[in-house]
């Protein structure tokens, strides 16, 4: 309640307001120190000129009482003339809202930014409150918190002025967000507002004429057209308000640079600041992607040389591997530090027979010079001579070009090189010979933006190199692959089988010892020198692979049958509990005999002391097919 005596201040004052204002000033003095939470009187001391923080403080703390004694001596707080202004806009003191909105005004001007918004945390959805949140968010750059403060504005009937700085607070929010098309709408708005009947007490602010609102929008229109990619319409539009508003500084700067304009953002960019208030705390779109590239970097390089470690034996290949990826990590170094670095070609040979991990060195090696950031993209596009040739020699170019295409920015794994030249040919290979003159010139001239990597045999892919000068020069590594052992075979297979949860039962690889060593041991000449083993012809580890594969197919039927189930119902949650691991994860000899008869080529299976004599007829039959 309020006093008698706080009453008969407030009619004292009120009644020399206009008269002698410093007279009412002293009473509203008098009526605060009697009675603190006199709102009324707060507003008084802020009509008549006190415009401290502290005036303001105290009447947006008491403001739920504001008129509560002028309304009891037949006067309203409209009546005392307060107001404050706020960018475009003067806003009068007549209410709840509107004390404490001069309030957060004014810690908008001190920059108490976080203030502000607790100022007008609980202030309701009103034109007014959704205009000084705009100027607030406007302020600290947070363009989206600007479009939701004033997303009805247009329905801002009986306000036109408010109406239209709230539009400029719009287009300049969706200008920097690079919404093009409603920022100039938005702009329209401000220039030419639609017709309204009925006025509020909104009035432009003692800081900004009213035509100022017109200057800005059309200077905002301007940085949109230039953004657009329409300098003449921007020079313009910036060269009429130079003429109409000579001394706008920001219209001559913006005619003398040309590269002066809109600073786009985006949400995401906002969000990450961590004061959200301030965006030099922001991290850009270039930097976010930047700390994902370098995650990715990281987890690429993790990849390659976990894929290098699981590979059996292969020291000298992971010797070479990691040789390449010091001398890169060297490389960029040096010229982060300015030395002369000459550029080099990482292309590369893998020689040796199939079956051995060149596959998966390519996609290794792929891996760390995306990881070090020499590729792109760490995919690995593979080919071969009849993925290349086309109907016509002209196809065979266009074929191989596209396919070269596809691979910049990554890795082109070239298999069975030695087969790019068929010696079919009574004149030479016309559809080789379009291959290399392609593949030549694309990897000089892009051999920055990407890796060719060639596989196969050692003498027939030299015969290959053979074909063209300049092939050769292009591979400036040479990897090269030897067969697997029996003991690297038998270690390949033990880990196929721990990678699917499978062990083997003790003795059960040891039958294999012997035919490993008879197909490591067995081996022809080629026609061009290369010496091709048994175990090549079988694919080294592609073999054993299936070897392991079969294995556990027979296992797997074992089961089934010994216990009965080719007949449950699957959907019994209860099936199979009752067994243990070692059942169903253990391959037994028989398991391992009948995957090594079902890997075998048919012919092979009966009579493995063959195993040279078929090897030399499967490369007898490979070489007499025609040339594609």
């Amino acid at each position: 309640m309020i006093d008698d005596r706080s009453l008969q201040a407030l009619r004292a004052a009120m009644k020399v307001l206009h008269s002698s204002p410093d007279k009412a000033a002293q009473v509203f003095v008098l009526a605060t120190g009697d009675n603190p939470e006199l709102a009324d009187a707060w507003l008084g001391r802020y009509a008549t000129g006190e415009r401290s923080m502290q005036v303001l403080e105290r009447l947006a703390s008491h403001a739920d009482r504001l008129g509560e004694g002028l309304l009891r001596i037949q006067h309203r707080p409209a009546d005392l003339g307060a107001h404050f202004d706020i960018d475009y806009v003067r806003m009068p003191i007549v209410d709840t809202t509107t004390a404490r909105l001069a309030y957060a005004a004014a810690l908008i001007r001190e920059q108490n930014w976080q203030g502000a918004d607790d100022a007008m945390a609980e202030l309701p959805a009103t034109p007014s409150v959704g205009y000084v949140r705009s100027v607030l968010a406007t302020a600290t750059k947070r363009w989206p918190d600007v479009l939701v403060a004033v997303s009805n504005c247009r329905q801002w009937h009986g306000e036109p002025h408010l109406r239209r700085a709230a539009s400029l607070q719009e287009a300049w929010a969706a200008a920097s967000l690079g919404l093009s098309d409603r920022a100039l709408a938005a702009v329209e708005l401000v220039i030419n507002p639609p017709a309204d009947d009925t006025t509020s007490g909104w009035k432009p602010s003692a800081q900004q004429a009213s035509d100022e609102l017109t200057r800005d929008a059309l200077f905002c229109r301007a940085l949109v057209l230039r953004h657009q990619g329409e300098p003449e319409e921007a020079r313009t539009v910036l060269t009429n308000i130079r003429v109409q508003w000579p001394g706008f500084e920001r219209a001559q700067t913006a005619l003398s640079d040309p590269t002066f304009g809109l600073q786009i953002t985006d949400p995401q960019t906002i969000e990450t600041r961590t004061d959200r208030w301030d965006p030099s705390t922001e991290t850009s779109a270039e930097q976010r992607a930047a700390a994902e590239s370098a995650r990715s970097a990281q987890t690429l390089l993790a990849e390659a040389e976990a894929e290098l470690a699981a590979m059996v034996g292969l020291d000298e290949v992971k010797a070479r591997i990691t040789e390449l990826r010091n001398d890169s990590i060297a490389r960029v170094l040096r010229q982060r530090k300015g030395l002369p670095t000459s550029p080099v070609s990482r292309h590369l040979l893998m020689m040796g027979p199939p079956g051995v991990g060149k596959t998966a060195s390519a996609r290794a090696v792929a891996r760390i010079f995306c990881g070090l950031g020499l590729l792109r993209r760490p995919d690995v596009y593979e080919t071969r001579r009849d993925k290349l040739v086309g109907r016509h020699v002209g196809d065979t170019e266009n074929n191989t070009r596209d396919q070269l295409k596809e691979g910049l920015g990554a890795t082109v794994f070239i298999d069975e090189f030695g087969d790019l030249i068929h010696t079919g040919y009574g004149s030479g290979d016309p559809y080789g010979q379009a291959i290399i003159s392609t593949l030549v010139p694309f990897m000089e001239n892009h051999r920055d933006e990407m890796v060719v990597i060639a596989a196969g045999y050692p003498m027939a892919s030299q015969r290959v190199l053979a074909a063209n000068d300049g092939l050769r020069s292009r591979f400036a590594t040479l990897i090269e692959y030897a067969s697997y052992n029996p003991d690297q075979l038998i270690a390949i297979m033990e880990g196929l089988a721990a990678k699917d949860g499978d062990t083997f039962a003790p003795g059960a690889l040891l039958s294999l010892r012997e035919s490993f060593a008879q197909y490591y041991n067995s081996h022809i000449t080629s026609s061009e020198g290369d010496v091709i083993r048994v175990i090549d012809g079988l694919g080294n580890g592609r073999f054993v692979r299936t070897m392991v594969e079969k294995a556990q197919v027979n296992r797997n039927s074992r089961i089934v049958s010994s216990l009965g189930l080719s007949g449950a119902d699957l959907s019994d949650p209860d099936l199979g509990t009752d067994l243990d691991e070692d059942t169903l994860t253990l391959l037994t000899a028989e398991d391992v005999h009948y995957g090594h008869q079902q890997a075998l080529p048919p012919e092979m299976r009966t009579n493995r002391a063959r195993a040279a004599d078929w090897l030399r007829e499967s490369q007898d039959r490979r070489q007499a097919q025609p040339p594609t």
